[in-house]
């Protein structure tokens, strides 16, 4: 976010519309502290309106349970039945199709080469999949390494059921579990190599979850992590944001905030990842700066 002191907090519509754009970035976090500081200088009901409004899009980071009803409802199906798409799709899983057709998608994905790389190097026999959604990572990595033991981890009960319908793999297993209680599913310095792919934009605490990865990573082993890079401008009034137009993300991450929180690590590295900007996916008065994603790596002491 731009310097504070640019701001007129007594310009009520240039504030709401700088916090418009930190919602459609999905920075939930920053949009409610930029309101929170407006607010203290100018306490106009429109702040305080707007910050209750979208309080209400984080309240399942108050709780453990509801953080986990918020993914699992984001992530059950909504459409069931024996609609014809529905019976083609699960004839695709049964018969392994859709995981040949991952697997073909992903081994050519920037971001899994960079982490098969050092998967490589380091000679990784144990590698953790923090946040695995439906296992796609997971499944691309343990199809190109028969030899590797690969474990997903995920929050969601149906992200968990999807990449064990899709596993056909003897080496890839999946577990639910939140992260941060990653202990009880594994011991201490289990592994050679941990990853989160786009995770820490909707954890509910970056520091533990990433000491939970941390704890479970041998010495000398290696840590990645993916997350958006969002940096966007306006070049004209943004429309109000709906609640249901956001997926989770509460938090965005920048450049500097990366190097500050894991830059004296050992072997830290960041790259950039440019992104497909498509149309339509944003209002029209939204530019990108930068888009895509940042690939950190760095090393356990």
């Amino acid at each position: 976010m731009p310097d504070r002191r640019t701001f007129d907090f007594l310009d009520t519509e240039g504030t709401i519309q700088r916090v418009r754009l930190e919602l459609h970035r999905d920075n939930l976090d920053g949009a409610l502290e930029l309101l929170g500081e407006a607010y203290a200088v100018f306490p106009c009901t429109r702040y305080s309106a707007e910050a209750a409004r979208v309080r209400e899009w984080v309240d399942h980071l108050k709780s453990r349970e509801a953080y986990v009803a918020a993914h699992e409802q984001y992530d059950r199906p909504v459409k069931t039945g024996l609609r014809p798409r529905t019976l083609e799709r699960a004839f695709r899983t049964l018969t392994g199709r859709r995981t040949r057709k991952i697997v073909e998608r992903f081994e050519w994905k920037v971001e899994f080469q960079l982490l098969e790389r050092r998967a490589r190097t380091l000679g990784a026999t144990r590698v953790l999949d923090a946040g695995c959604g439906e296992g796609r990572v997971a499944l691309t990595l343990g199809a190109a390494h028969p030899a590797m033991s690969v474990d997903g981890l995920d929050v969601s009960a149906t992200n968990v059921r999807r990449a064990r319908r899709l596993n056909r793999f003897p080496n890839v297993t999946f577990h639910e579990g939140l992260i941060e209680e990653a202990g009880d599913h594994f011991s201490y310095d289990a592994f050679d190599l941990v990853y989160a792919f786009n995770v820490l934009e909707q954890v509910r605490d970056v520091d533990e979850t990433v000491t939970a990865m941390l704890k479970l990573l041998r010495p000398g082993g290696r840590f990645c992590l993916v997350v958006a890079m969002h940096e966007l401008e306006a070049a004209g009034p943004l429309p109000e944001l709906a609640r249901e137009a956001t997926a989770r993300r509460v938090r965005v991450f920048t450049e500097r905030g990366l190097r500050e929180r894991f830059g004296d690590y050992p072997d830290f590295s960041l790259m950039k990842l440019p992104g497909e900007w498509r149309p339509g996916r944003y209002p029209e008065a939204i530019v990108p700066v930068e888009f895509g994603s940042y690939f950190v790596a760095f090393t356990r002491p």
